[in-house]
């Protein structure tokens, strides 16, 4: 069992797990493990909210594959624009605004962001025309 705190937190967690603990880097080698799987986790969770999966009624395998591919396209390409451009990636954040400060996982910021702007660039467009 691992007892840790999180970044600005004073509450501890647990954490249990089968490897074998044996000094701090053995523990933080374990919180490593632990943080990326809980990010596949969240990755998993806003692909289903942002396409979502859970609600599209096809049995085509191939249509399924599709959709799921072009949702991890933009989750990467989220994922880009957060590493390579990060004050463009600020800036987006900024739109995003509705969101509850809370939201730790920053794809739904970018995405939210991102379809402000989307949205206020085609409705510019429709009015242009």
């Amino acid at each position: 069992m691992i007892v840790a705190r999180s970044p600005g937190s004073d509450v501890p967690f647990m954490l249990l797990t089968n490897l074998a603990v044996e000094n701090i880097a053995d523990a933080k080698c374990v919180l490593r493990y632990y943080c990326r799987r809980w990010e596949c986790e969240e990755g998993i969770q806003f692909l289903k909210e942002q396409v979502n999966l859970e609600a599209i009624r096809t049995f085509r395998r191939t249509a399924i594959c599709r959709l799921v591919l072009l949702a991890m396209l933009v989750m990467f390409y989220l994922a880009w624009l957060w590493e390579k451009h990060f004050l463009l990636a600020e800036r987006l954040i900024d739109y995003a605004q509705v969101l509850p400060d809370k939201v730790e996982f920053m794809h739904y910021r970018l995405l939210t962001g991102l379809t402000h702007i989307l949205n206020a660039c085609f409705y510019l467009r429709m009015a242009l025309l």
